[in-house]
């Protein structure tokens, strides 16, 4: 009988594992419609809490990022853009045990830049 048991703890911590290894990376909605000094929703989920969010420059995760946001244990946060128009940009989500993913690159579109002179950031 305590084979059995042994054997039945084993294959529940095994399963356990395998599901920690296999869990989703964290990932973030690229935003579409993001226009200078107006706020925009960033939507992400996974499944360690808290989460790090990073603007890159467009299309390069692994440089340093221009700007970071408090962690998070959401699945949102608003931004107001305090980025140039033109600007190509790339969110980067990072989770609690260090797993990142970014966002497919998106650009800044014209607004009134009034906020780009001291303004900006998390609502």
């Amino acid at each position: 009988m305590q084979f059995r048991f042994a054997t039945f703890v084993a294959l529940i911590a095994t399963t356990f594992v395998n599901a920690q290894a296999g869990a989703a990376d964290p990932t973030i909605n690229t935003p579409s419609g993001v226009v200078v000094c107006l706020p925009v929703m960033l939507t992400f989920s996974g499944t360690q809490p808290p989460f790090i969010l990073e603007i890159h420059p467009g299309g390069q995760p692994d440089t340093p990022a221009l700007k970071t946001f408090e962690p998070t244990s959401a699945n949102s946060l608003t931004w107001v853009v305090d980025q140039p128009a033109g600007t190509s940009l790339t969110l980067v989500i990072r989770d609690a045990i260090g797993r990142t993913n970014p966002s497919a690159p998106f650009t800044v579109l014209p607004g009134n830049p009034a906020c780009l002179n001291g303004g900006g950031g998390k609502i």
